[in-house]
């Protein structure tokens, strides 16, 4: 009797086919780039980076029985050349002319944000030389102990608005809260004495479609942009009338929907992040046209904020990745690679190292700028998608600090509150604050009916807001 094997498929011994282990990159970014190519995952869940070099051999080595086609690591750079795809070639990096207003922009932001990096600095030193354990673990308990008695203060209807509320944002003087909606709308509160809002303006129809976005000024109390899905961006002057009509008005600023507004710390520029897969930065003086369009994510970019010194600026996208723009020479300096699924909102904490990520993947991320390779921390935050993560702002004398002691009951000092906490909000319907140091949940806010879109923190520490799919804002604050 003979003996009869069946044949063995993606057998290397008997279809000749081995890749050369030495042919295969052994550079992550490189690895990531042919699995994406083969239409393969670019990593897994914990996979590590030999791992993933591992995989791509093995699939290689299946090539011919899987008929992926695509052979690149065992050509001869002759025949690389000869077969690269219109695709590939579209992915080299190019540069276009930029105009002397980009120039002088990028002048203006070099000088400001050294001069605030340097202010920023030097408060930081003083800081590590006065630290002292005892007093600064009394001051961050006293700030989770107040911020763990927040509870619903107030539900607001808005008058005229039918649809979901797709974003809320607290002013610079935390005196007024505005309100975007999915039905072309936004909406200005105006906040009473105590947390006692009510409605004083809306804008005119006709200048936003839908899913609009807004952003407050840094530097002025009444001043705002928004965006929205028709791709119209507006600025606006919040003034006495019961219905806002554009300062200035740009149409088709992008050729899909704007997804975010972000006002530059000097209040002199404003950055959109479209989803046309690109983020625009615009001159407010000078708003017929953009300084910079850049391209850099493979989906809707839906996420941006600036660096607290006005040096960078941060976006993330539907394609799970962050990108860190230097905006003084136009580069993409760090790419966060970490989230599994799109990045729906980031924000820098005042300190100007710590950046936080929200995305689909239910987590907040937390990046340390000092060391990009890989997260800070992952904090499981939420049980669905993640919409909005907010640090709490600089401040000088926030109510939320008060003098504490050192560990021997002496020498009272206030201490910093800003960055101290951070708020997030979801579709599971909650809203939760976080510790800054360690990472911890302090309260969780129940009280929507529905999905949470967006959140924030006032300025003062003292209130938190919130909006969602249904139609209503709450405050949050503690019970007096």
């Amino acid at each position: 009797m003979s003996n009869t094997f069946a044949p063995v498929v993606n057998d290397p011994l008997t279809n000749g086919h081995v890749v050369n282990a030495n042919n295969c990159p052994t550079d992550d970014q490189d690895v990531r780039k042919e699995l994406r190519k083969l239409g393969e995952p670019i990593t897994l869940f914990g996979e590590r980076e030999v791992e993933r070099r591992e995989r791509l051999l093995r699939l290689l080595s299946e090539q011919r029985h899987t008929d992926f086609g695509i052979a690149e690591l065992e050509r001869s750079d002759d025949n690389l050349m000869e077969h690269t795809s219109e695709e590939e070639v579209d992915e080299e990096e190019f540069y276009t002319p930029g105009l002397d207003e980009l120039l002088a922009s990028r002048k203006y932001i070099l000088e400001t944000s050294v001069e605030k990096a340097a202010r920023r600095l030097k408060l930081q030193k003083q800081q590590a030389t006065d630290y002292d354990a005892a007093r600064t673990l009394k001051h961050r308990r006293h700030i989770n102990s107040e911020l763990g008695e927040f509870e619903l203060n107030g539900t607001y209807t808005l008058q005229g608005n039918t649809r979901t509320l797709s974003g809320i944002r607290v002013n610079s003087s935390d005196n007024k809260v505005a309100c975007g909606s999915w039905d072309g709308n936004f909406f200005i509160l105006e906040r009473g004495s105590p947390d006692n809002f009510k409605q004083v303006c809306r804008l005119a129809p006709g200048n936003h479609t839908e899913k609009v976005t807004i952003a407050w000024s840094p530097n002025e109390e009444d001043l705002l942009v928004s965006g929205g899905a028709e791709g119209t961006l507006n600025v606006w002057k919040v003034t006495g009338e019961s219905k806002l009509k554009p300062s200035t008005s740009v149409k088709q600023a992008h050729s899909g929907r704007i997804a975010k507004t972000e006002f530059h710390p000097s209040g002199k520029y404003v950055t959109t992040t479209s989803h046309d897969q690109t983020w625009k930065m615009w001159d407010l003086n000078r708003m017929k046209d953009f300084l910079v369009e850049q391209e850099g994510h493979d989906k809707e970019v839906c996420a941006a904020s600036f660096h607290p010194d006005g040096s960078i600026l941060a976006t993330g996208g539907l394609d799970a990745i962050g990108r860190i723009w230097d905006l003084r020479s136009g580069r993409s300096i760090a790419v966060l690679q970490g989230h599994i699924k799109g990045i729906y909102s980031m924000d820098w904490s005042p300190n100007g190292y710590h950046l936080a990520s929200a995305s689909g993947d239910c987590s907040v991320k937390i990046w340390d700028m000092r060391k990009t390779e890989a997260e800070l921390f992952s904090i499981p935050a939420h049980t669905k998608l993640v919409s909005d993560v907010r640090f709490l702002q600089r401040i000088e004398n926030s109510p939320l600090a008060v003098a504490q002691t050192d560990e021997t009951g002496n020498n009272p000092k206030v201490l910093d509150a800003s960055g101290s906490c951070l708020a997030t909000s979801s579709f599971d319907g909650t809203v939760k604050l976080w510790s800054a140091d360690n990472w911890v949940a302090v309260k969780t806010l129940r009280g929507h009916t529905d999905k949470v879109t967006s959140c924030d923190i006032s300025r003062n520490g003292l209130y938190v807001v919130s909006c969602g799919w249904d139609r209503v804002m709450r405050v949050w604050s503690k019970l007096v």
